[in-house]
This record gives structure tokens, C-alpha cells and sequence, in this order.
């Protein structure tokens, strides 16, 4: 367990584990609200094989924030900065759901430290305008500021995160990780909110290692594949939002199998 801090006064937590094997090193970027615990039967599965790196993002977990930098490009700074520092390179990179945007980002703007891509049931969209209702995102986006934001925000966002998780799920999986994360500050949430309005299109469209998008539904694969030149995709069974949690045998299969190729 480190601290790292950064140039701006943030100080964020992070974990190097595993054993280097011969087999690429593992970064892992959590969602929004999460924190680096919740990779746990991600790290017991490959720590056999694989060097993992998992940091809690400015804010989240057990970092501090400044009260900036809750974009995907300075989260993706930070974590290419800490890779550097632990000697982390040619790493695959596992992004959850809101972590989406900084996983896509560090894959795009850092091709030395990234060799392959893995995208644990986030989303691809352009450009979201916020509270827009032809912008099917920036619709949800601004829904969820509009709520968090409100008299009952904390409420809010307990009835959020309950509902990412699916019905076949532990309850106390889902009891504990929803505990968790509403311990994250309501400004925090509210500026990670604002800073998935990026279009993930755009930054996808320059990567060219390989990714695997993994979900818990059925995607558009035909839209994705326009916008990256070398994707597989995958689809695990009886999973809500949180595939690494609810169902981390099938998850974690599907990894291992599309590192395996690489």
C-alpha cells in the first residue's frame, strides 16, 4: 500500500501486487464512486501470474482530491504517472463502467505504458449534451447531476448505486460496495458525473491495440467496431453493473482468454 501525491496537492492511494510471471502487468481503473477494493476477485484470480496496479482515482476510495482534475485525462496523468513510478509497461489496462472515459484515454494517449485494452461494461457515445433529450447519455448525465444536486442527493444516490447491481447478486456484495461508495463526497460525484461528458467515440477512434469489450447486455457491435480497429467482444451471463463482483469467474475467464491471445 502507497501514497503517491501529485503536482497539485491530491494524494491518491494506490496497491502493486502479484508476482511477475512472464505474462503482461494488469492497471486497473474502477468506476464511478468505486474504489480499487472492488477488483479484489480480479487481483486474487491473476496475482498468481500477473503484476496488478489498482489505484483509488482522486477523490474516490481512500485519495484525496484538490477539488479538481475530475476528468478523464488527468485521472489517466495520475495513473501513467504512478505506472512509471512502480515500472509498470506494456500493461493491459481493465476499465469498469464510469471509468470508461479514463481507461480509453490512458489506452489512446499512453501506447508505451498500454498493450492491450479491456472495458468492463462501460459505454461508447459521442459527445454528450447534458439534460438534452436527443442526447440519449447526456440525458441520463444530466438526470443524475439534476438529482444529486437536489435537497435529497445522498438518497439519491444510494438508489443509484443499488440499482447497478443485479438481482442475482450477494446482497452483501452489493450491500458493502454501495456502503462504500457513498462515502464519496456529493461534489466529487456530481464533477465525475461532469467529467464522463466526454465523447468516447473520439478517443476511441485512436486506439489500435487490441481491446475486449466485456458487458453485462447485449451492445451495438457494429457502432463499436466503427470506432476501434481491433475489438473482440464478450457477454457474461445473469450479471448486473458490476461483472468483476457479481459474476468474477465468468469475468475473469473472459480476461484470461483474451490476454492469453495477445
Amino acid at each position: 500500500m502507497s501514497n503517491y501525491d501529485t503536482e497539485d496537492g491530491a494524494r491518491l492511494f494506490y496497491r502493486v501486487q502479484g508476482k511477475d510471471a512472464g505474462q503482461p502487468p494488469l492497471i486497473l481503473v474502477h468506476g464511478w464512486c468505486s474504489n480499487l477494493t472492488h477488483w479484489d476477485p480480479v487481483v486474487r484470480h491473476f496475482g498468481r501470474r500477473h503484476r496488478i496496479l489498482r489505484i483509488d482515482r482522486r477523490g474516490m476510495g481512500r485519495s484525496t482530491t484538490t477539488g479538481s482534475g475530475h476528468t478523464a485525462e488527468q485521472h489517466a496523468a495520475d495513473i501513467s504517472e504512478i505506472a512509471k513510478l512502480e515500472g509498470f509497461r506494456g500493461a493491459v489496462v481493465i476499465g469498469h463502467a464510469g471509468g470508461g472515459p479514463t481507461t480509453l484515454e490512458l489506452s489512446r494517449s499512453f501506447p508505451r505504458l498500454v498493450k492491450a485494452t479491456v472495458m468492463v461494461d462501460s459505454g461508447m457515445y459521442p459527445l454528450p449534451r447534458l439534460g438534452n433529450a436527443n442526447s440519449a447519455f447526456g440525458a441520463v448525465l444530466g438526470g443524475m447531476i439534476d438529482a444529486l444536486s437536489g435537497p435529497n442527493g445522498r438518497r439519491a444516490f444510494r438508489q443509484m448505486y443499488s440499482g447497478y447491481f443485479g438481482s442475482k447478486c450477494d446482497r452483501a456484495v452489493s450491500r458493502q460496495a454501495v456502503s462504500e461508495a457513498a462515502k464519496t463526497p456529493l461534489p466529487v460525484a456530481i464533477d465525475e458525473l461532469h467529467g464522463m461528458a466526454v465523447s468516447t467515440e473520439k478517443m476511441a477512434d485512436g486506439i489500435r491495440k487490441p481491446v475486449l469489450w466485456l458487458t453485462a447486455a447485449v451492445v451495438d457491435q457494429d457502432y463499436i467496431r466503427k470506432h476501434l480497429a481491433n475489438v473482440q467482444f464478450a457477454e457474461v451471463v445473469g450479471s448486473g453493473h458490476f461483472p468483476q463482483l457479481e459474476v468474477p469467474a465468468q469475468t475473469n475467464a473472459m480476461i484470461e482468454t483474451f490476454i492469453a491471445q495477445l
